[in-house]
């Protein structure tokens, strides 16, 4: 079965939502990021800015209570409202794969789509100086904020996504390709992706 959605997580500055957009151009995929955020808020009522931070991690620890219990028939209406953000992320993510293929940034997809045999999982990095001058160059920041701002993000990044998968964030072997977007450029590693998602998945196994 030809690899139909393609998850990427990336560490802060590495230029993983670039990638992923051009991933999504080269394959002709559509492309889930801001929209899919949009799509959570509505599930929940929420402010964009705070799913935003609940994607991010930025608000502290959400309760994990969801990850070691069964969830199907209480009401979800009675529970916090990063916890309905949760389940409802979950739906749409498993919607969005379902409607074509596509190219997701972040938002726990490859947690969420774990069980499908049609998702390529990849994480995104680069070297330390390289992330620096990016973060540096983009947000208009001096080197001392840039760092800060790096550590933070990448703290809250590994806290979340730990939190509900139990999986170690960015570690090689829980993803099907772990790249370096410093030492291939934006361009190259987009295009190391788009063809390994053009294999078929069980060539990926």
């Amino acid at each position: 079965m030809p690899t139909k959605i393609i998850s990427i997580n990336r560490q802060y500055g590495s230029g993983g939502r670039e990638i992923g957009a051009l991933v999504a151009k080269l394959l002709n995929h559509a492309y889930f990021d801001k929209e899919l955020t949009k799509r959570i808020a509505k599930t929940g009522d929420a402010d964009i800015d705070f799913v935003n931070a609940s994607g991010e991690g930025l608000m502290g620890r959400i309760s994990n209570i969801l990850m070691h219990l069964n969830i199907e028939g209480k009401d979800e209406d009675t529970l916090p409202l990063p916890d309905r953000l949760f389940l409802g992320q979950g739906r749409i993510v498993k919607q969005i794969a379902d409607e074509g293929p596509c190219v997701i940034i972040g938002h726990l997809a490859d947690y969420f789509l774990a069980d499908r045999t049609d998702v390529l999982t990849v994480f995104v990095h680069a070297n330390w100086e390289h992330r620096v001058m990016r973060v540096m160059q983009r947000n208009n920041l001096n080197e001392h904020d840039a760092i800060t701002r790096i550590k933070c993000i990448d703290k809250n990044r590994a806290s979340f996504y730990e939190q509900y998968t139990e999986r170690r964030w960015g570690k090689a072997n829980n993803y099907n390709l772990s790249v370096s977007s410093s030492r291939f450029g934006i361009r190259q590693t987009a295009e190391v992706i788009a063809s390994l998602a053009r294999l078929d998945a069980q060539e990926l196994a």
